[in-house]
């Protein structure tokens, strides 16, 4: 009986005619002290598929996950207080859109009760307490200076002095530099360059002497001088940075990446260039780009909203989805379409563990939310959806099938 009225309540929320009194109901079934056990339930209901009816139809389903969709894309603010968590197979995506979309939905439009500081909700279960981030841990962010002495930057406010540049630490995940008003000799007006190292699971922000802002994301490396010099800007790059460079068309911005050369007049992009990846992106969002593969054909122009891959000597450049790129500047994981093996270079970057890639397999997901969310709860959304079983073991990730 208990399940008979859930299931009227969710047919009237999906057809848009649920009443205001009927919507507090289901929330409060959705949120109460048994709610796993509902989650656990349906989620067997709809799977089990013994002839019994599904909670939604595939049409019913589709048509859900568009307008949970539709809603999130409208609502960023919303989105980031009230993570939904879907994560959707591709391959035979009917038969998982029943489980994906009940989960979405009840998570989006049900569980929208304000929220307590350090509050983790995942698929309906809150765990108070469990917000920290995986980021807890021994490995810490650190600036390697021209004489390769090492400062590390964790939670310490200090200024660096060097010639011809000041950089002040704030204490709180940005390295600010600026120009000393000195007088410059010959010998100072050599490049001094720093090297910015944040390990896995940390980010960071810089300030470049120009005014450029750049987020350096986890297992990455930015080196760049402390003073850029008359004719040009630029930064050699390892790993991902989100980048907003201050225009100036009389100095161009150059970053180097080992594999391209990216030449830009003022813009707000995205460069992954991980070397243990096989291929390089670069995603524009705002202004324009000179992308230059090393040795690899004709220099290519960018306009916001596309997308360059290279891969084994080819550049492909595509219209593309910039959320999946950036998503990390905002502390979540988005996933669209996207590769478990991708996935798994995530994870393994931000949850310092370590990926058996050899037993992933071909998978490509959907899915969203916090990069607070615990391993083992993201683990779990997966599994829920898909028919991989992981294991840990000596934080070693595997996939079981």
């Amino acid at each position: 009986m208990q399940e008979d009225r859930l299931q009227h309540l969710m047919q009237k929320a999906v057809s848009g005619t649920i009443s205001r009194e009927e919507r507090e109901e289901l929330h409060a079934r959705m949120t109460g002290a048994d709610a796993e056990r509902i989650f656990d339930a349906l989620h067997e209901m709809m799977t089990a598929q013994h002839g019994e009816r599904p909670l939604f139809s595939d049409a019913e389903a589709a048509s859900l996950l568009d307008r949970i969709n539709a809603e999130t894309q409208e609502e960023p603010a919303v989105r980031s207080v009230f993570p939904v968590i879907r994560v959707l197979r591709v391959a035979g995506w009917a038969a998982a859109a029943c489980v994906v979309a009940t989960v979405a939905f009840m998570a989006y439009q049900f569980m929208e009760a304000p929220s307590q500081p350090g509050t983790l909700k995942v698929a309906g279960v809150e765990r108070p307490g469990q917000a920290a981030a995986p980021a807890d841990q021994a490995t810490k962010v650190t600036l390697t200076l021209a004489d390769g002495s090492k400062v590390v930057l964790d939670s310490t406010d200090r200024n660096i002095r060097q010639q011809g540049a000041l950089a002040v630490n704030s204490g709180t995940g940005t390295l600010t530099y600026t120009e000393n008003d000195v007088q410059q000799t010959e010998v100072d007006n050599e490049p001094v360059y720093n090297t910015l190292v944040t390990p896995r699971g940390r980010l960071f922000k810089i300030v470049l002497p120009d005014g450029s802002r750049v987020f350096l994301n986890a297992a990455s490396s930015l080196r760049y001088p402390t003073r850029f010099s008359h004719s040009q800007r630029k930064v050699e790059l390892i790993g991902e940075a989100y980048f907003e460079v201050a225009g100036d068309p009389a100095h161009p911005f150059i970053v180097e990446t080992g594999a391209k050369t990216i030449t830009v007049l003022g813009t707000t992009f995205n460069v992954k260039a991980y070397s243990d990846e096989s291929y390089t992106q670069t995603t524009l969002l705002e202004g324009s780009i000179m992308l230059d593969p090393h040795g690899e054909g004709k220099a290519r122009l960018m306009k916001p909203g596309e997308q360059a891959t290279l891969e084994n000597g080819r550049l492909i450049i595509r219209k593309t989805d910039s959320r999946e790129a950036v998503a990390w500047t905002t502390d979540l994981f988005y996933f669209s379409n996207t590769n478990l093996r991708e996935v798994a270079h995530q994870l393994q970057r931000w949850y310092n563990i370590e990926v058996d890639f050899a037993s992933l397999p071909e998978e490509n997901l959907y899915g969203e939310l916090p990069r607070s969310t615990p391993l083992p709860q993201l683990l779990k959304a997966i599994e829920r959806t898909t028919n991989i079983k992981f294991k840990m073991n000596n934080n070693r990730l595997q996939a079981e099938q």
